[in-house]
């Protein structure tokens, strides 16, 4: 008969094997290991001896009971040198966990900055109320919106009506990058709203905040209007008109008298943000998340509200008059100025729809439908991301164009194929703010003959026409209560 052993040093196994049973120590069933001594300091030797058929293959490291540990009993426990890996590893980990919460406070600022420009530059100690005066004469009315950070007053200043556009001290980076744009030398023009002042200040017991001081325009906004008025086919183009006029005037690079002023992308143009004048023209306003773009001339080498990265460049406003691009992240970042010029011509596209939905002209008994946004009669007054990109992304769909549009006598086809040239799938295909204000123009002047070749859109020349004369301003202007806006 044979017996088993077994020999460890700490493990696995060193030596198994079958002795001889006559060797005293087997008549144990199971394998119980015993500590030995063992020259080499910080080791120790643990034997087992057993009797049954591979009975050394089951064995526990744990001494038997009754055998206490030693402090140089060192058994299960780890090798000398795993302890000092342990605080290695975990010294390692606190200054990564360190060094990545350094780095993602640096993109949260930088991301912050570029999300609404550049930052007050205060001297130190000065903080951003320093920067600004305070409008002492500046008297606050009535709110006519309230909207993401701001809140938008009417009031009076110096006798004049205006509106206030009151930004959170918290938001002094935004109210910024709107000042910077406004206050840029050549941006002056009837449609685009005019810049009175900027300062501190705020109604009653409120903290003063920075305050963006403004035109008022007592029509209210492009949306408040067509919703309480129609407007004959002279009256809608001359709305489309002077919108488009206003769109190209802000996409344009130009310099003149010395002074250098920037191609602007909108990148938030909705009924909303177009106001009403007096004579009935529009002026668009919020700059709040307007760019500036690359031009093809030297420009200075400050400009106001850079973009930092592809998500600044990619972040729109309103959702419902986003184009394709930026409803599926496809946007062209390599020429980034030309795409946002684009993405605007979609939206400009869905405000000309909203404008001649309500002329009387353009429907069989002269009595248009309700009011209604772009998209809402397919999805609604609140749609959501997913539900504009899968109608206008994956389906393809626009605003329904009535049958009679098609029939117009002004010039057959040309007013759906304006529509369709300005909101096309393809941003290479849209037409330039330039190019549309030219087809309007052909379209509030009418040819003669509706067959002729000017008539067709087909011929058109390369070339835009230098905007209008524009028109006069307001007088006495009366405040308004506006509507608030919506995300859609």
């Amino acid at each position: 008969m044979l017996g088993t052993l077994g020999f460890w040093m700490l493990f696995p196994a060193a030596v198994q094997g079958c002795r001889d049973s006559d060797e005293p120590g087997c008549e144990s069933p199971r394998c119980e290991p015993a500590r030995l001594a063992h020259p080499s300091p910080g080791s120790t030797l643990f034997t087992c001896s057993c009797g049954t058929d591979l009975c050394n293959a089951n064995y526990s490291h744990l001494p038997p009971p009754g055998i206490s540990r030693t402090p140089n009993s060192q058994g299960p426990q780890s090798p000398p040198g795993d302890s000092f890996l342990v605080v290695v590893s975990l010294l390692g980990l606190f200054l990564l966990l360190m060094l990545g919460s350094s780095i993602l406070a640096l993109r949260q600022r930088k991301a912050f900055r570029a999300s609404g420009g550049q930052e007050l530059e205060s001297e130190p100690g000065r903080s951003w109320s320093q920067e600004l005066p305070e409008l002492q004469e500046l008297c606050f009315s009535q709110i006519l919106q309230e909207g993401g950070h701001t809140v938008v007053w009417a009031g009076h200043l110096q006798g004049e009506a205006v509106a206030i556009k009151a930004f959170p001290p918290w938001a002094a980076p935004q109210f910024q990058a709107e000042r910077a744009l406004y206050e840029l030398s050549g941006l002056q023009h009837d449609n685009i709203v005019r810049f009175i002042a900027a300062g501190r200040g705020g109604p009653g017991p409120q903290p003063p905040g920075p305050l963006l001081v403004l035109q008022l325009y007592p029509k209210g906004s492009l949306r408040h209007y067509l919703a309480h008025h129609t407007c004959d086919w002279l009256h809608s183009i001359k709305l489309a008109l002077s919108l488009t006029r206003g769109l190209a005037f802000l996409h344009e690079e130009s310099w003149r008298d010395g002074q250098y002023k920037p191609g602007i992308a909108h990148r938030d143009l909705s009924s909303h943000n177009v106001l009403v004048r007096d004579d009935g023209s529009c002026a668009i306003g919020d700059l709040g998340l307007a760019l500036a773009l690359p031009g093809l001339t030297q420009p200075p080498t400050w400009l106001p509200t850079q973009p930092r990265g592809p998500a600044t460049i990619m972040e729109a406003g309103t959702q419902r008059y986003m184009a394709p691009e930026i409803l599926d992240k496809t946007l062209d970042l390599q020429d980034w100025g030309m795409a946002l010029r684009r993405a605007d011509i979609y939206s400009l596209s869905l405000l000309l729809w909203e404008m001649l939905s309500r002329c009387p002209d353009l429907w069989p008994d002269h009595r248009p439908p309700p009011f209604q946004l772009a998209y809402e009669a397919e999805l609604g007054s609140s749609p959501t991301t997913c539900e504009l990109w899968a109608l206008a992304v994956a389906e393809r769909r626009r605003p329904h164009i009535p049958p009679s549009w098609y029939r117009t006598t002004m010039e057959p086809g040309g007013l759906p194929e304006l529509l369709e040239d300005c909101w096309d799938s393809d941003p290479e295909a849209r037409l330039t703010a330039e190019c549309v204000q030219h087809r309007l123009a052909r379209l509030r002047h009418p040819p003669e003959t509706p067959d002729s070749e000017e008539g067709s859109s087909s011929v058109l020349p390369s070339f835009c026409p230098q905007p209008c004369p524009a028109n006069p301003g307001i007088a006495n202007p009366l405040p308004w209560q506006g509507t608030p806006s919506d995300s859609s």
